[in-house]
């Protein structure tokens, strides 16, 4: 079966509110495992900026679906290859706010401090995008390792 990477950039429509974030995110984790989807989305107030990898069919099936969510505004395609490995495979839907990540994530891919993947090439996008999940992943590890150092007695 074919792969492919998809990565996308889109405008958070204004209308929508946090929870809508969560409920993306939910229903991505659930979804995109049925289908074999891996990939990492990382947002603010005003961008989304999302990676999706998986059997070409079903990443083109959730493209489109996408492309129809009023969420959306300015869904711009950075990136449609085919690939012969996921970048992703431990992540059905990594993700985090940008407020969460060190400015220099985001300074390193960018030409200024500020997010805006709008201005991205898809390497700068594919890197910034693999930089955040693998400081996710260690910040998930810290947290892990906290709760095993304190554990909550009842």
């Amino acid at each position: 079966m074919n792969m492919v990477r998809l990565i996308y950039v889109s405008h958070f429509n204004g209308n929508a509110n946090p929870n809508d974030i969560q409920d993306i995110l939910a229903t991505s984790a659930k979804n995109n495992d049925q289908r074999g989807i891996t990939g990492a989305l990382c947002y603010d107030s005003k961008h989304f900026l999302q990676c999706l990898e998986g059997p070409r069919d079903h990443v083109n099936a959730l493209y489109n679906h996408i492309l129809c969510d009023d969420r959306h505004q300015d869904v711009t395609l950075l990136e449609y290859s085919d690939i012969h490995e996921r970048k992703f495979e431990k992540w059905s839907m990594a993700y985090a706010r940008i407020d969460e990540l060190t400015e220099g994530i985001i300074y390193k891919y960018s030409a200024t401090r500020e997010f805006d993947p709008f201005s991205m090439t898809a390497k700068q996008a594919l890197g910034f995008i693999g930089d955040m999940a693998k400081e996710r992943e260690e910040y998930l590890a810290q947290e892990a390792v906290k709760l095993l150092d304190n554990p909550v007695r009842v």
